[in-house]
């Protein structure tokens, strides 16, 4: 979606004059709003976001952001489609309808459009194809440019895209926790007040400058507002948080090998050669919305402020607080065409209706079929001045079409995921990854962080399961060795496998059917 990046959002904040803090802010619905679609951010988007200059320097998101480079920098003749690469690095977000009209939006990502076939003749007759990518081709070799002008996943009530919480003013408090404005947060804040002599309000403006700093401290400090507002750091150190890793339930049916190449004496993952299921999950992070990794770890991602905005939405009346009527947050999907057949993670995604109809104008009476836009079946055309279905004269207002996968290889029926097939990858521990080769094996054991000999090398083939992938979810966010870290406990006398153990025993999360 195209990022507003124009307007200026005004808040109250009481501050504490002798140790210059935010206690925190009064603000209305369009702050909170803000807020809450940095939830909604695929984790590509996040890492694109944070590398860019604002008031702040740029911010590297753990591994993540080596991820993505490493995808930037791979050749797409290792990848499924042209589109697959387009796909990972500008990740689709699936609420975009509730985002387009924040009064502050960052998020530079194109909104979703339906492209056919340049072609008239491929537009006619059940066989249509449509894309929602513009760089696919038709089966006639032409490209789909075509496009369809209204995206089916907008067209819902207005309310529906006016942001995600009503009308009203909320506490927002310096670790981002959020709370309507009512009796019971008023006197929490009453309690949280110190001598009133000592304490100061007044009006700030939030600019988009301000929105991107706003994100980037919202991963890595406890104290957003008061940096941003009135420290104004320039440097901002990357997540120091704690790298246990929630247990989940690991149901056993999908597991996958990969071969680990060792450093006993550090203890330390030097890199791994995964398959191309096991490459696909990694890329696969790069799409997920921060919140859906928020409800995959329960909450305890270790970012910064995130873990405490989204734990907070609990204690909103879902049906007062919330423009939909529900806490949507509580299920955050990934975007259309972006879950994998082999997927590991226990999310779902937004699908959409199965057959697609565009709309269709009898050729022979009225002229030229409209072919413009995506609608629901038996309903009129959007283009009430150009279609004359709308006037009830078309015999067959909608014509169902064929919905193109992005991922399907152009030799192939079926659609597996991101990378060609069969595949290796050589992938190092922060996660940034390179098609497989000897020379890259000993490019990667001469460098001179990780340079070991051959004494000191230690090669073993795991089998890994959901736990491993929300373990190395977890690592790739909050640290910059995600796979020592998030495999640790395949290492031996691994520090980290030794904190584990001793502070979470037993502790089990049961991931939800999906």
């Amino acid at each position: 979606m195209a990022s507003n990046s124009t307007g200026t959002i005004t808040v109250r904040i009481l501050v504490d004059k002798e140790e210059n803090t935010v206690l925190y802010a009064e603000a209305g619905k369009d702050f909170v709003d803000v807020l809450l679609s940095f939830l909604t951010l695929p984790l590509g988007t996040i890492a694109r976001l944070v590398d860019k200059d604002s008031n702040m320097k740029p911010l590297r998101l753990g591994c993540i952001s080596s991820l993505y480079q490493s995808l930037a920098n791979l050749d797409p003749k290792y990848l499924n489609s042209e589109t697959c690469k387009q796909m990972l690095l500008q990740p689709r977000n699936s609420m975009q309808r509730f985002n387009q009209r924040l009064k502050l939006n960052i998020d530079d990502t194109e909104p979703t459009k339906f492209y056919a076939c340049e072609m008239p003749l491929c537009r006619s007759g059940s066989s249509m194809l449509v894309s929602t990518f513009n760089n696919t081709k038709c089966n006639c070799g032409k490209n789909l440019i075509h496009v369809l002008d209204v995206d089916y996943t907008i067209s819902a009530d207005d309310n529906m895209m006016e942001g995600y919480v009503r009308e009203a003013s909320f506490v927002v408090y310096d670790d981002l926790r959020v709370m309507p404005l009512n009796l019971t947060s008023i006197l929490c804040v009453l309690k949280s007040l110190c001598s009133k002599d000592k304490i100061e309000d007044f009006a700030v403006n939030i600019e988009p400058k301000e929105v991107m700093d706003l994100l980037k401290f919202s991963l890595v400090s406890n104290t957003v507002l008061t940096d941003l507002l009135l420290r104004r750091k320039q440097i901002i150190d990357n997540p120091k948080a704690s790298t246990l890793i929630s247990k989940v339930q690991d149901r056993g049916d999908k597991r996958m090998k990969l071969n680990l190449v060792i450093s006993k004496s550090k203890c330390k993952v030097l890199f791994a050669v995964v398959d191309e299921d096991f490459m696909d999950q990694l890329l696969s992070f790069l799409t997920i919305p921060l919140g859906s990794v928020e409800g995959v770890l329960q909450g305890n991602s270790g970012l910064g402020c995130i873990d405490k905005l989204y734990n907070s939405l609990s204690a909103f009346d879902e049906s007062t607080d919330f423009t939909s009527g529900k806490n949507m947050f509580d299920d955050l999907k990934l975007a259309p065409q972006y879950k994998l057949n082999k997927q590991m993670l226990p999310i779902s995604d937004v699908i959409y209706p199965s057959p697609l109809y565009v709309c269709y104008r009898n050729w022979v009476d009225h002229g030229p079929p409209c072919y413009r836009n995506v609608v629901k079946p038996d309903e009129p055309c959007y283009l009430s001045g150009y279609c004359m279905s709308n006037s009830g004269y078309s015999s067959g207002r909608s014509l169902p079409v064929n919905l193109w996968d992005p991922k399907l290889p152009s030799t192939s029926k079926s659609s597996y995921g991101y990378v060609k097939r069969p595949m290796l990858f050589l992938v190092a521990d922060d996660l940034s990854a390179k098609p497989f080769s000897s020379r890259l094996v000993l490019s990667c054991l001469n460098e001179s962080d990780s340079k070991v000999s051959e004494l000191d090398l230690e090669e073993t083939t795991i089998c890994v399961g959901v736990q491993e992938v929300v373990n190395i979810l977890k690592a790739s966010l909050i640290s910059t060795s995600a796979l020592t870290t998030g495999l640790a406990q395949f290492i031996t006398n691994s520090p980290i496998k030794e904190e584990q153990q001793r502070n979470h025993p037993a502790q089990t999360y049961i991931l939800p059917e999906w």
